[in-house]
């Protein structure tokens, strides 16, 4: 049995031209779903509060004396502390609620053993998206 040749290219353009123009349909579909969506985020974005939320300035007396000594602490410390205190008071803030920080301690840090490099790749792999 012998297929003539004006058949095969017959098959394999009509082939070509129908998976092309599926290509283009999808594409433009996406496009037309993408623009429907990024016009309804749009007339969200317009109706919804901003996302600044605006920290009231919080004055201190100066003659304000303290009943307890704070205790002697490094550079280091004082950086890791006041990153902490200003966390949370963005949390305060945004919360509406009056938080203090009252003591930072540093935790041991159990799950991780001693020589195990690879468990900790791991764990930083699996964890990066969070």
């Amino acid at each position: 049995m012998v297929i003539p040749w004006t058949k095969v290219w017959a098959v394999v353009i009509t082939g070509l031209v129908v998976v092309f123009l599926a290509l283009v349909l999808l594409i433009v579909f996406v496009q037309i779903f993408g623009k429907i969506f990024s016009g309804i985020a749009n007339k969200e974005k317009k109706g919804s509060k901003p996302d600044v939320i605006p920290v009231p300035q919080v004055t201190v007396p100066e003659n304000v004396t303290r009943s307890v000594p704070e205790p002697e602490i490094s550079g280091d410390n004082d950086e890791v502390i006041a990153v902490i205190s200003a966390a949370v008071a963005m949390m305060a803030a945004r919360d509406g609620k009056k938080y203090a920080v009252r003591s930072i301690n540093r935790t041991e840090n159990r799950r991780r053993s001693a020589g195990s490099v690879w468990g900790a790749a791991g764990q930083r792999e699996n964890t990066l998206p969070f």
